[in-house]
């Protein structure tokens, strides 16, 4: 993480979380621990913050709602992209929340939301036969680098919009509308 004259932010906040491989974040899935898939990281002094996960997929949305009215009457897909979200916070510095998508994702172009921006897709590097981050990692495993800039200005923390598990909306599968 830089500033925008290219300078390392050291101490910046930084939640992330994203859906599982089955296409569900924690709160929607009673299987998954609590906080599954979410974290919060602090930039060191070169700007850095680095976690293991897993490379996530995209999801459909939940189609019982007037999202999904709407999505059905243009005839689109309810499906978003692979993403990774991220919250990034320090005082003195306008707040980031954002997300940021994997390059191989096939909906890329066509997100349900919306919400792809070029600037925020990231590469997921496959590596085979290479040093394991950690001996609890197999082959093959992907790294992702990606570099975020904070704007001078103000800080501000939304409030958790998550606050306790819920009960799943049936979801369809890929290909269905």
């Amino acid at each position: 993480m830089v500033d925008t004259d290219g300078n390392a932010v050291t101490g910046a906040e930084d939640d992330v979380w994203h859906a599982s491989p089955d296409g569900l974040y924690e709160n929607q899935d009673p299987e998954q621990a609590e906080w599954n898939l979410r974290g919060r990281f602090f930039s060191d002094e070169e700007g850095m913050f680095a976690f293991r996960g897993i490379k996530p997929s995209g999801y459909p949305i939940p189609m019982g709602g007037p999202v999904g009215e709407l999505l059905t009457a243009l005839q689109r897909h309810l499906f978003r992209p692979a993403h990774v979200h991220a919250l990034i916070h320090k005082p003195g510095y306008k707040t980031i929340a954002s997300q940021l998508y994997s390059h191989d994702d096939p909906i890329l172009e066509t997100d349900a939301q919306f919400g792809v921006v070029r600037s925020l897709v990231g590469t997921y590097v496959r590596h085979e036969h290479e040093p394991v981050p950690d001996p609890v990692v197999t082959e093959p495993w992907y790294s992702l680098e990606f570099t975020f800039v904070v704007e001078p200005g103000e800080a501000w923390l939304p409030t958790p919009p998550v606050s306790a598990k819920r009960d799943s909306t049936p979801y369809l599968p890929r290909g269905t509308l």
